[in-house]
């Protein structure tokens, strides 16, 4: 039902879900951007703490005196550990050697325990709190762990963000299952109900006019079994009291006993009458071809002659899903009741038309109209106000409207005729 209160709630439902998505995926992003410049951060402190040591190697020559420089280098940018080697691997400077190990011969060093590849010039490589960098000028490696890197520090915290962040997603989704299941329990089961009711939902008036629409048609099924109950025992009791009579006539003489079973008979068609309507119907569902189902009414209807029908039939309407037959009885029924309430000459005109959620097909005539204190009644069962009629026809056609999930309208006047409304929902 296109616009009703369910479908609300199941897009406010997906709107809040997206929104805690978009939270979360925002969340991340900013975390992810504040990593990125912690990250840049620590690059910046090596290449400058790099500088600096090019500064050195270019105004000292002195070992001693440059192993004094860059061992307070490394105490004043808290550096555990700094290696400085030339492109071949010689180590220049080692803080975890002293100057006279720094001549021996083999004082090669291989990064590659740490590092799946060196930096092209000007490049920091990072692993954990180990960074190394080439520098240009003059051409060295400069490797070194911080002890207190920015970025391992915000690696913990980002870690434990990240599994805040998906446990917090977790609770709410589950929890959102929970509210959205309790809260569309009783939904559903109004939804159904006004459904099985003909009632049409719509978010304006779900609280207080569905409801009483509900509540309505209760009593209307109360009121029309209450009916049912009386109209069934008055005809049988005249039925029966009829066949009393009639037995002691035939009893005397007087009667022939044929009549006792044409009394019968008229009884039988009564109760096949009754269970004809009151039968559950079963549908075979297709697509509909509106206008040959209009045509067929007709024929099968047999408007006399004085009677001038009208077709307006649009072809370009949406289709809908129904069961042809069932449909096919219920605008003969209109059509029937139409011809009964015009006396003399007179018109039927058949129009249809359509949106995107519902297919009209109209039924007006210039007969002798409907009471409007009658009109909320002419749906009941045994409601009619003619003389040999069971007042079944119209119960008919809304009992086959209401397994088509639609309903039947009326408009009508005493004396000016009345228009039936066929509207059928529009099915994806």
């Amino acid at each position: 039902m296109k616009g009703s209160y369910p479908k609300n709630i199941s897009i406010i439902a997906a709107v809040f879900i997206f929104l805690i998505l978009f939270l979360a995926i925002v969340n991340l992003y900013i975390s992810l951007q504040f990593r990125n410049e912690f990250v840049i951060y620590d690059q910046n402190k090596i290449i400058s703490i790099a500088t600096l040591c090019s500064d050195y190697l270019n105004k000292y020559s002195n070992k001693s005196e440059l192993y004094y420089l860059f061992k307070r280098l490394g105490s004043a940018f808290d550096l555990d550990h700094i290696i400085i080697t030339d492109t071949l691997g010689n180590r220049i400077y080692d803080s975890g050697m002293l100057p006279l190990e720094l001549s021996l011969s083999e004082n090669k060093i291989d990064f590659t325990d740490d590092f799946k590849k060196l930096p092209e010039p000007g490049e920091v490589i990072q692993n954990n709190n180990k960074f190394i960098y080439l520098n240009t000028d003059p051409h060295f490696y400069f490797y070194t762990s911080l002890i207190s890197s920015y970025t391992i520090i915000f690696d913990e915290i980002f870690r434990w963000h990240i599994f805040y962040i998906t446990i917090s997603l977790l609770f709410i989704f589950f929890l959102g299952i929970v509210l959205i299941r309790n809260l569309f329990l009783p939904m559903r089961y109004v939804t159904n109900l006004a459904k099985d009711m003909g009632i049409q939902m719509r978010k304006e008036d779900f609280v207080a006019k569905t409801f009483n629409e509900i509540f309505k048609k209760m009593k209307l099924k109360e009121e029309t079994l209450v009916e049912f109950s009386s109209y069934i025992a008055h005809e049988f009791r005249n039925s029966i009291g009829a066949i009393s009579g009639l037995a002691r006539l035939v009893e005397k003489g007087k009667k022939p006993a044929s009549d006792i079973v044409n009394e019968c008979q008229v009884m039988e068609d009564l109760i096949a009458r009754l269970l004809e309507y009151s039968k559950p119907l079963k549908t075979i569902s297709a697509s509909v071809d509106i206008k040959q189902l209009i045509d067929d009414a007709v024929v099968r209807a047999a408007i006399p002659e004085r009677i001038e029908v009208r077709k307006r039939i649009k072809t370009d309407i949406s289709q809908f899903v129904g069961d042809y037959e069932l449909l096919l009885v219920a605008i003969t029924n209109l059509l029937k009741n139409s011809i009964d309430s015009i006396e003399k000459k007179g018109f039927i005109e058949v129009e249809t038309s359509g949106d995107n959620d519902f297919v009209f097909i109209s039924i007006t005539d210039n007969g002798s109209g409907i009471d409007e204190s009658e009109l909320d009644k002419v749906f009941n069962p045994f409601y009619s106000k003619k003389e040999q009629g069971m007042g079944l026809g119209l119960a008919y056609v809304k009992k086959i409207m209401e397994i088509h999930n639609g309903r039947v309208e009326v408009e009508s006047k005493k004396g000016e005729g009345a228009k039936f409304i066929l509207i059928f929902p529009v099915e994806e």
